[in-house]
């Protein structure tokens, strides 16, 4: 009796502390694994992003909104930050648009007369969907946040165009 007693006490007293030394609290997602050459000609996958925070636009070749405007609008809230622009259409049933028509269309989004607007001259772009596929990425326009650990630190569908979001969302990517 006195050892049911000694367990009981025990298990009550062990029980608030479930999960104290565990990482079963953990929600971070990692990133998927990709490889894929851009419209720079860079291969891009997680080692080359490794070490440094990036965001990732999936997109698909006609889609001019809500991709080319939450595109810019993350330009417009912190230009030049690392940006890889990803297709959610398969590479192997992808548009006619090279990679290069693809950037300079998403480039003119902003233009208007002879006012050529932004270049999204640090965003590379690239074709395939499997990292969409991955992350059940259906919708183009969509966004992740990854930090330099490799972890999704926030997933964004549909359009994202709130200034003050896109920063603080890019000050916990990148802390």
């Amino acid at each position: 009796m006195r050892t049911l007693t000694i367990l009981l006490t025990s298990l009550l007293f062990l029980t608030p502390m479930a999960g104290c030394t565990g990482d079963e609290g953990d929600d971070s997602k990692s990133f998927p694994t990709f490889s894929a050459q851009a419209d720079d000609g860079k291969v891009y996958d997680n080692a080359v992003m490794e070490g440094s925070g990036f965001i990732v636009i999936f997109s698909a070749e006609w889609c001019n909104n809500p991709c080319y405007t939450t595109m810019h609008a993350i330009w417009n809230a912190e230009p030049e930050l690392p940006v890889l622009v990803m297709s959610t259409d398969p590479a192997e049933n992808a548009g006619s648009m090279s990679l290069t028509e693809w950037h300079e269309s998403a480039d003119a989004h902003d233009d208007d007369g002879a006012d050529t607007g932004v270049s999204l001259t640090t965003y590379a772009f690239m074709k395939g969907s499997g990292v969409g596929e991955a992350l059940d990425i259906t919708r183009p326009g969509s966004v992740v946040f990854v930090n330099s650990q490799g972890e999704i630190t926030f997933q964004n569908e549909g359009r994202m165009d709130d200034t003050e979001e896109i920063r603080s969302k890019w000050a916990e990517a990148s802390a």
